[in-house]
């Protein structure tokens, strides 16, 4: 009787941890308290199966039972991807049946007993639930503390799917385990079996974070070549406009000979004046810019060659140095990107004569660092602000099949990156702002 109320306690915890896992990979940490009758039924769905599933299926296959049912309740309850739940309910007996693994390997050790003399001793079963799902907890905790490292591996995503198989993996392994222990739990020196198990799958866990290790590495190694590759681009469109220019010149050359050629009395007034105008013109089509950071650099100066050719005004006032936030170089420059091609097609669902202008700054606010994106093009209404950076939405007419994911990639990123974007906008301008926290 009590070892039933000690599992209906544990199953009880492990709902919230379930629960708690779903709130922090996801980000959506207010989920329980924001969706309570949904929280509800899950708890009672949760609860029934588990009870249910102890008392009428033999224990090995009571675990795959548990698997299968609470991922399809993720899935039913708080409508995410099958792949989604899967990864969440692999983490979760991960960490359960490993730190219950782990609890056993030192219980045995201390009280010199094996895996049956556990379960069926009150006392030691209730030593090994008490420290298990203290364990569990903490760990836990920390997941949903720390959850922005995980939101960073963006397991939901393909990008991430190294990690998110990797979990798959253990938790498969954990299964493993666990079910490989209780088949063997009436032979003799079970303890020796026991040990020698645990042991082989904490040896199969370091292997396996040290291959994560190296799949991180080579994963930072993608992200500069991408880096290196978007500044190569810069570099080319930079030399195209050298090419452009090397041109002008040379017609610009040939006006000014022909002006001497002719030798009219007002000749030297009239190259005067041209001279005057095409240094306006050369000084205005090509910036070079300082923003603290060389792609960053590259990237607006060649945004600002596109503005000239469309008669948009193109402003860059950098107070502070892009190097006050820790943020992948790629990231930044998707971000950055993203904003300035999202102010250029604001001016595209209307013919615009008056004047167009875009200005992009960074500037300090206590701790944090702000970019801010601002054009005069159309009002976006109200109505719309909330569902801009939703992924697939656009406030475009044009049919094209690209629209609708720029601000969601910036509001993915921003976030991965503890940041938060805000977006205002009225008759007057538009404006993007996103803060990051300055660290240190």
């Amino acid at each position: 009787m009590e070892n039933a109320m000690a599992k209906v306690v544990a199953n009880i915890i492990e709902m919230f941890l379930l629960l708690g896992i779903f709130e922090a990979l996801c980000n959506k940490k207010k989920f329980i308290i924001q969706n309570k009758t949904k929280a509800v039924v899950f708890f009672i769905l949760f609860i029934f199966t588990t009870c249910w599933s102890t008392s009428h299926i033999v224990l090995v296959n009571h675990t795959f039972f548990l698997v299968v049912v609470d991922i399809l309740l993720l899935v039913c309850i708080t409508k995410i991807r099958a792949f989604d739940s899967v990864v969440i309910v692999s983490l979760f007996f991960t960490i359960t049946i490993g730190t219950e693994i782990f609890s056993e390997t030192i219980e045995m050790f201390i009280f010199n007993i094996n895996l049956n003399q556990i379960i069926s001793t009150t006392a030691y079963f209730w030593i090994l639930l008490i420290f298990s799902k203290i364990l569990q907890i903490f760990i836990v905790a920390m997941i949903f503390k720390f959850n922005s490292y995980f939101i960073k591996l963006k397991l939901f995503e393909k990008e991430g799917h190294v990690f998110s198989y990797l979990i798959i993996e253990i938790a498969v392994a954990s299964l493993f385990v666990y079910s490989v222990n209780f088949s063997i739990i009436n032979i003799k020196n079970i303890q020796t079996y026991n040990i020698l198990i645990f042991t082989v799958y904490f040896i199969f866990l370091i292997l396996k974070f040290k291959n994560l290790k190296e799949k991180q590495t080579l994963i930072n190694i993608n992200a500069k070549y991408k880096v290196q590759e978007s500044q190569i681009k810069q570099m080319e469109e930079i030399i195209s406009i050298i090419r452009q220019e090397k041109h002008d010149f040379a017609n610009h050359i040939n006006v000014i000979q022909g002006l001497c050629l002719l030798n009219k009395p007002n000749t030297v007034e009239k190259i005067n004046d041209y001279v005057l105008k095409i240094s306006d013109t050369i000084q205005s089509s090509f910036k070079y810019l300082d923003t603290g950071n060389d792609y960053i650099d590259g990237l607006l100066s060649i945004k600002n060659n596109y503005a000239i050719k469309n008669n948009i005004e193109f402003d860059v006032m950098i107070d502070e140095p892009f190097d006050l936030i820790k943020i992948r170089q790629d990231e930044l420059i998707s971000i950055i990107s993203n904003l300035v091609d999202n102010a250029f097609e604001a001016f595209q669902s209307k013919a615009y004569t008056d004047y167009k202008e875009i200005a992009v700054s960074t500037f300090r606010e206590h701790e944090y660092f702000c970019i801010e994106v601002a054009d005069n093009g159309d009002v976006i209404p109200e109505n719309m602000r909330k569902k801009i950076f939703d992924k697939g939405f656009s406030t475009k007419t044009s049919k094209k099949s690209d629209h609708g994911f720029g601000l969601y990639i910036i509001k993915q990123l921003v976030e991965k990156n503890n940041g938060n974007i805000y977006v205002e906008s009225s008759a007057e301008n538009t404006k993007f702002l996103i803060k990051f926290k300055i660290e240190g």
